[in-house]
Protein backbone atom coordinates (compact mmCIF):
# COMPACT_ATOMS: atom_id res chain seq x y z
CA UNK A 1 0.00 0.00 0.00
CA UNK A 2 1.53 3.27 -0.70
CA UNK A 3 1.72 6.16 1.69
CA UNK A 4 -1.20 8.05 0.81
CA UNK A 5 -3.33 4.77 0.42
CA UNK A 6 -2.65 4.54 3.95
CA UNK A 7 -2.10 7.92 5.22
CA UNK A 8 -5.67 9.16 4.26
CA UNK A 9 -7.87 6.63 5.64
CA UNK A 10 -6.21 6.40 8.72
CA UNK A 11 -6.74 10.70 8.96
CA UNK A 12 -10.24 9.68 7.72
CA UNK A 13 -11.09 7.21 10.39
CA UNK A 14 -9.90 8.92 12.64
CA UNK A 15 -12.33 11.69 11.97
CA UNK A 16 -14.86 9.39 11.63
CA UNK A 17 -14.22 7.91 15.44
CA UNK A 18 -14.53 11.32 17.24
CA UNK A 19 -18.07 11.53 16.29
CA UNK A 20 -19.14 7.99 17.67
CA UNK A 21 -20.05 6.55 20.70
CA UNK A 22 -16.62 4.32 22.68
CA UNK A 23 -18.49 1.96 23.00
CA UNK A 24 -18.52 0.65 19.41
CA UNK A 25 -15.84 2.80 17.85
CA UNK A 26 -13.47 0.23 17.43
CA UNK A 27 -16.27 -2.52 15.43
CA UNK A 28 -17.60 0.43 13.35
CA UNK A 29 -14.13 1.64 12.34
CA UNK A 30 -12.70 -1.72 11.85
CA UNK A 31 -16.06 -2.29 9.45
CA UNK A 32 -15.90 1.07 7.70
CA UNK A 33 -11.27 0.15 7.25
CA UNK A 34 -12.26 -3.08 5.69
CA UNK A 35 -14.97 -1.73 3.80
CA UNK A 36 -12.77 1.27 2.61
CA UNK A 37 -9.65 -0.43 2.03
CA UNK A 38 -11.24 -2.93 -0.37
CA UNK A 39 -12.91 -0.31 -2.77
CA UNK A 40 -8.75 1.02 -3.08
CA UNK A 41 -7.68 -2.01 -3.46
CA UNK A 42 -10.48 -3.09 -5.83
CA UNK A 43 -9.65 0.14 -7.66
CA UNK A 44 -6.12 -0.20 -8.08
CA UNK A 45 -6.45 -3.86 -10.15
CA UNK A 46 -9.31 -2.24 -12.28
CA UNK A 47 -6.45 0.91 -13.34
CA UNK A 48 -3.20 -1.92 -12.91
CA UNK A 49 -1.62 0.56 -10.86
CA UNK A 50 -1.05 2.23 -7.64
CA UNK A 51 -3.91 5.17 -7.24
CA UNK A 52 -2.28 8.75 -6.54
CA UNK A 53 -3.27 10.91 -3.53
CA UNK A 54 -5.93 12.70 -5.51
CA UNK A 55 -7.79 9.46 -6.20
CA UNK A 56 -7.68 8.29 -2.39
CA UNK A 57 -9.01 11.54 -1.70
CA UNK A 58 -11.69 11.61 -4.65
CA UNK A 59 -12.92 8.38 -3.42
CA UNK A 60 -12.88 9.43 -0.14
CA UNK A 61 -15.14 12.67 -0.78
CA UNK A 62 -17.28 10.16 -2.44
CA UNK A 63 -17.81 8.00 0.37
CA UNK A 64 -18.88 11.22 2.29
CA UNK A 65 -17.97 13.72 5.67
CA UNK A 66 -16.47 11.68 7.99
CA UNK A 67 -19.64 13.37 10.46
CA UNK A 68 -21.77 12.30 8.40
CA UNK A 69 -20.53 8.94 8.16
CA UNK A 70 -20.49 8.51 11.85
CA UNK A 71 -23.79 9.24 11.76
CA UNK A 72 -25.07 6.90 9.92
CA UNK A 73 -24.00 4.28 12.22
CA UNK A 74 -25.77 6.24 15.26
CA UNK A 75 -29.48 6.18 16.25
CA UNK A 76 -31.36 7.33 13.29
CA UNK A 77 -33.89 10.71 14.21
CA UNK A 78 -36.78 11.65 12.54
CA UNK A 79 -36.18 15.13 13.47
CA UNK A 80 -32.67 15.89 13.41
CA UNK A 81 -30.90 13.43 10.62
CA UNK A 82 -27.96 11.79 10.85
CA UNK A 83 -25.56 14.25 9.05
CA UNK A 84 -26.07 17.12 12.20
CA UNK A 85 -27.09 14.34 14.62
CA UNK A 86 -23.27 13.38 16.09
CA UNK A 87 -22.90 17.72 16.44
CA UNK A 88 -26.31 17.68 18.23
CA UNK A 89 -25.25 15.23 20.86
CA UNK A 90 -21.86 17.10 21.25
CA UNK A 91 -23.93 20.71 21.92
CA UNK A 92 -25.93 19.02 24.27
CA UNK A 93 -23.00 17.53 26.28
CA UNK A 94 -21.28 20.49 26.47
CA UNK A 95 -24.40 22.27 27.59
CA UNK A 96 -24.77 19.72 30.54
CA UNK A 97 -20.99 19.95 31.39
CA UNK A 98 -20.48 23.31 31.16
CA UNK A 99 -24.04 24.72 32.85
CA UNK A 100 -26.18 21.34 34.22
CA UNK A 101 -23.92 19.97 35.98
CA UNK A 102 -21.89 22.81 37.85
CA UNK A 103 -25.37 24.68 38.85
CA UNK A 104 -26.10 20.95 40.42
CA UNK A 105 -22.75 20.98 42.23
CA UNK A 106 -22.98 24.77 43.66
CA UNK A 107 -27.05 24.00 44.85
CA UNK A 108 -25.81 20.93 46.24
CA UNK A 109 -22.93 22.50 48.39
CA UNK A 110 -25.22 25.34 49.40
CA UNK A 111 -27.70 22.75 50.68
CA UNK A 112 -25.34 20.81 52.43
CA UNK A 113 -23.90 23.98 53.80
CA UNK A 114 -27.05 25.26 55.53
CA UNK A 115 -27.95 21.82 56.50
CA UNK A 116 -28.28 23.11 60.19
CA UNK A 117 -31.68 25.22 59.10
CA UNK A 118 -32.13 22.62 56.37
CA UNK A 119 -35.66 21.92 57.33
CA UNK A 120 -36.30 25.79 56.83
CA UNK A 121 -35.01 25.72 53.75
CA UNK A 122 -36.02 23.06 52.27
CA UNK A 123 -39.15 24.17 49.99
CA UNK A 124 -36.89 27.08 48.76
CA UNK A 125 -34.22 25.08 47.15
CA UNK A 126 -36.45 22.50 46.02
CA UNK A 127 -37.92 25.27 44.02
CA UNK A 128 -34.57 26.57 43.00
CA UNK A 129 -33.83 22.98 41.47
CA UNK A 130 -37.43 23.31 39.89
CA UNK A 131 -36.13 26.55 38.50
CA UNK A 132 -32.99 24.56 36.52
CA UNK A 133 -35.05 22.12 35.46
CA UNK A 134 -37.30 24.97 33.55
CA UNK A 135 -33.90 26.36 32.45
CA UNK A 136 -32.61 22.99 31.15
CA UNK A 137 -35.35 22.24 29.31
CA UNK A 138 -35.87 25.34 27.42
CA UNK A 139 -32.28 25.61 26.49
CA UNK A 140 -32.23 21.97 25.07
CA UNK A 141 -35.31 22.79 23.26
CA UNK A 142 -34.25 25.42 21.45
CA UNK A 143 -30.84 23.43 20.72
CA UNK A 144 -33.08 21.10 19.32
CA UNK A 145 -35.07 23.74 17.29
CA UNK A 146 -32.03 25.40 15.89
CA UNK A 147 -30.71 21.79 14.22
CA UNK A 148 -33.75 20.88 12.89
CA UNK A 149 -34.25 24.14 11.24
CA UNK A 150 -30.65 24.23 10.15
CA UNK A 151 -30.84 19.85 9.13
CA UNK A 152 -33.97 21.42 6.75
CA UNK A 153 -32.12 24.13 5.19
CA UNK A 154 -28.61 22.52 5.12
CA UNK A 155 -29.68 19.19 3.14
CA UNK A 156 -29.34 20.55 -0.43
CA UNK A 157 -26.50 22.86 0.80
CA UNK A 158 -23.18 22.12 -2.04
CA UNK A 159 -20.98 22.72 0.99
CA UNK A 160 -22.36 19.17 2.49
CA UNK A 161 -20.53 17.82 -0.54
CA UNK A 162 -17.34 20.53 -0.84
CA UNK A 163 -14.55 19.02 0.92
CA UNK A 164 -11.10 17.65 0.84
CA UNK A 165 -10.06 14.96 2.73
CA UNK A 166 -6.25 16.25 2.23
CA UNK A 167 -6.64 18.89 4.55
CA UNK A 168 -7.84 16.15 7.51
CA UNK A 169 -5.96 16.31 10.89
CA UNK A 170 -2.91 14.03 11.00
CA UNK A 171 -3.17 11.13 12.72
CA UNK A 172 -2.24 11.50 16.27
CA UNK A 173 0.21 8.43 17.37
CA UNK A 174 1.35 8.60 21.04
CA UNK A 175 5.31 7.48 20.19
CA UNK A 176 7.77 5.57 22.98
CA UNK A 177 9.58 8.25 22.77
CA UNK A 178 6.61 10.83 23.74
CA UNK A 179 5.29 8.48 26.60
CA UNK A 180 9.24 8.24 28.11
CA UNK A 181 8.83 11.86 28.11
CA UNK A 182 5.02 12.61 29.34
CA UNK A 183 6.65 10.08 32.20
CA UNK A 184 9.84 12.56 33.12
CA UNK A 185 7.90 15.60 33.02
CA UNK A 186 5.48 13.89 35.03
CA UNK A 187 8.46 12.97 37.73
CA UNK A 188 9.37 16.09 37.69
CA UNK A 189 5.96 18.20 38.47
CA UNK A 190 5.71 15.39 40.65
CA UNK A 191 8.93 16.07 42.90
CA UNK A 192 8.04 19.88 43.01
CA UNK A 193 4.70 19.04 44.29
CA UNK A 194 5.93 16.60 46.65
CA UNK A 195 8.36 19.59 48.09
CA UNK A 196 5.77 22.27 48.01
CA UNK A 197 3.39 20.00 50.20
CA UNK A 198 5.61 19.29 52.54
CA UNK A 199 6.59 22.87 53.00
CA UNK A 200 2.76 24.01 53.85
CA UNK A 201 2.78 23.31 57.65
CA UNK A 202 5.90 25.48 58.07
CA UNK A 203 4.89 28.14 55.33
CA UNK A 204 0.77 28.31 54.72
CA UNK A 205 1.30 31.49 52.76
CA UNK A 206 1.77 28.63 50.17
CA UNK A 207 -1.90 27.06 49.42
CA UNK A 208 -3.98 30.61 50.85
CA UNK A 209 -1.34 33.47 49.82
CA UNK A 210 -2.04 36.58 51.97
CA UNK A 211 -5.04 35.11 53.82
CA UNK A 212 -2.80 33.08 55.44
CA UNK A 213 -2.82 36.21 57.90
CA UNK A 214 -6.68 36.10 58.10
CA UNK A 215 -7.39 31.99 59.13
CA UNK A 216 -5.42 28.96 59.70
CA UNK A 217 -6.17 25.37 59.31
CA UNK A 218 -8.67 23.58 61.33
CA UNK A 219 -8.09 19.68 62.87
CA UNK A 220 -9.25 18.26 59.68
CA UNK A 221 -5.96 19.21 58.07
CA UNK A 222 -4.28 17.06 60.61
CA UNK A 223 -6.09 13.82 59.69
CA UNK A 224 -5.90 14.45 55.69
CA UNK A 225 -1.88 15.56 55.55
CA UNK A 226 -0.08 12.60 55.15
CA UNK A 227 -2.23 10.60 53.17
CA UNK A 228 -1.74 13.69 50.82
CA UNK A 229 1.76 12.92 50.96
CA UNK A 230 1.26 9.70 50.17
CA UNK A 231 -0.95 10.16 47.15
CA UNK A 232 1.71 12.89 45.87
CA UNK A 233 4.84 9.70 46.40
CA UNK A 234 2.52 7.17 44.89
CA UNK A 235 2.21 9.82 41.55
CA UNK A 236 5.59 9.81 41.60
CA UNK A 237 6.34 6.03 41.90
CA UNK A 238 3.18 5.77 38.99
CA UNK A 239 5.29 7.73 36.35
CA UNK A 240 8.19 5.98 37.42
CA UNK A 241 7.11 2.53 36.78
CA UNK A 242 5.43 3.95 33.43
CA UNK A 243 8.80 4.76 32.57
CA UNK A 244 10.59 2.00 33.35
CA UNK A 245 7.86 -0.69 32.56
CA UNK A 246 6.09 0.68 29.33
CA UNK A 247 4.93 -2.56 28.46
CA UNK A 248 2.72 -3.53 31.60
CA UNK A 249 -0.68 -1.99 30.11
CA UNK A 250 -2.38 -2.87 33.36
CA UNK A 251 -0.42 -0.83 35.60
CA UNK A 252 -2.04 2.91 34.34
CA UNK A 253 -5.65 1.34 34.95
CA UNK A 254 -5.32 -0.56 38.25
CA UNK A 255 -2.96 2.21 39.52
CA UNK A 256 -5.06 5.05 38.92
CA UNK A 257 -7.84 3.19 40.99
CA UNK A 258 -5.96 2.15 43.76
CA UNK A 259 -4.72 6.25 44.13
CA UNK A 260 -8.17 7.78 43.35
CA UNK A 261 -9.66 4.99 46.38
CA UNK A 262 -7.28 7.09 48.54
CA UNK A 263 -8.41 10.19 47.05
CA UNK A 264 -12.10 8.95 47.55
CA UNK A 265 -11.05 8.45 51.29
CA UNK A 266 -9.68 12.00 51.38
CA UNK A 267 -12.82 13.67 50.10
CA UNK A 268 -14.92 11.36 52.42
CA UNK A 269 -13.41 12.70 55.25
CA UNK A 270 -13.40 16.47 54.19
CA UNK A 271 -17.33 15.80 53.61
CA UNK A 272 -17.50 15.01 57.40
CA UNK A 273 -17.03 18.21 58.48
CA UNK A 274 -17.59 22.14 57.19
CA UNK A 275 -15.09 23.55 59.21
CA UNK A 276 -11.25 23.92 56.74
CA UNK A 277 -10.24 27.42 58.18
CA UNK A 278 -10.59 28.83 61.37
CA UNK A 279 -10.64 32.73 61.76
CA UNK A 280 -7.52 34.32 63.23
CA UNK A 281 -9.08 37.35 64.16
CA UNK A 282 -12.49 39.36 63.46
CA UNK A 283 -11.54 40.28 59.96
CA UNK A 284 -10.91 36.65 59.03
CA UNK A 285 -14.65 35.41 59.77
CA UNK A 286 -15.76 35.93 56.08
CA UNK A 287 -12.69 35.16 54.39
CA UNK A 288 -13.06 31.91 56.71
CA UNK A 289 -16.56 31.49 55.83
CA UNK A 290 -15.94 31.42 51.77
CA UNK A 291 -13.17 29.13 52.02
CA UNK A 292 -14.92 26.27 53.95
CA UNK A 293 -17.86 26.96 51.69
CA UNK A 294 -15.23 26.90 48.33
CA UNK A 295 -13.54 23.53 50.07
CA UNK A 296 -17.00 21.91 50.69
CA UNK A 297 -18.41 22.55 47.35
CA UNK A 298 -15.24 21.10 45.55
CA UNK A 299 -15.00 18.40 48.13
CA UNK A 300 -18.66 17.67 46.69
CA UNK A 301 -17.66 17.43 42.96
CA UNK A 302 -14.22 15.54 43.87
CA UNK A 303 -16.79 12.71 45.37
CA UNK A 304 -18.50 12.65 42.25
CA UNK A 305 -15.35 12.52 40.04
CA UNK A 306 -13.86 9.69 42.43
CA UNK A 307 -17.05 7.68 42.08
CA UNK A 308 -17.27 7.51 38.30
CA UNK A 309 -13.22 7.53 38.32
CA UNK A 310 -13.47 3.89 40.68
CA UNK A 311 -16.25 2.56 38.30
CA UNK A 312 -14.09 3.37 34.96
CA UNK A 313 -10.91 2.35 36.45
CA UNK A 314 -12.02 -0.59 37.99
CA UNK A 315 -13.73 -1.89 34.51
CA UNK A 316 -10.03 -0.73 32.74
CA UNK A 317 -8.37 -2.74 35.02
CA UNK A 318 -10.19 -6.44 35.25
CA UNK A 319 -10.00 -5.54 31.26
CA UNK A 320 -6.05 -5.15 30.89
CA UNK A 321 -5.63 -7.67 33.38
CA UNK A 322 -7.74 -10.10 31.31
CA UNK A 323 -5.54 -9.78 28.23
CA UNK A 324 -2.37 -9.72 29.63
CA UNK A 325 -3.13 -13.25 30.77
CA UNK A 326 -4.48 -14.19 27.68
CA UNK A 327 -1.10 -15.12 26.23
CA UNK A 328 -0.32 -17.11 29.25
CA UNK A 329 -3.46 -19.20 29.10
CA UNK A 330 -2.90 -20.03 25.56
CA UNK A 331 1.04 -20.76 25.99
CA UNK A 332 0.16 -23.01 28.90
CA UNK A 333 -2.85 -24.61 27.07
Amino acid sequence: MTKPFTDLIDRYLQAVGFWLPRTQKQDILAEISEDLRSQLEDREEELSRTLTESEVADLLKKRGRPIFVAGQFLPQQNLIGPALYPIYVFVLKIVALCYVIPWLVVWLGILIFNRAQWATHLSGEWHSLGTLWTIVFTQFGVITVVFAVIDRVSVKSPCMSDWDPRKLPKVKIETPTKRRYNAVCGIIVGIFGLVWLLAIPQYPFLIIGPAAYLVRGAPIWQTVYWPLVALSVAGIFGDVVRLLRPDLTWFPPTFRFATTLLSAWIVNALLHTQTYVLPVNQQGTGVAAAVNLSILITSGVLAVLAVAGLVVYAWQAIREIRRSMQPTALHTA
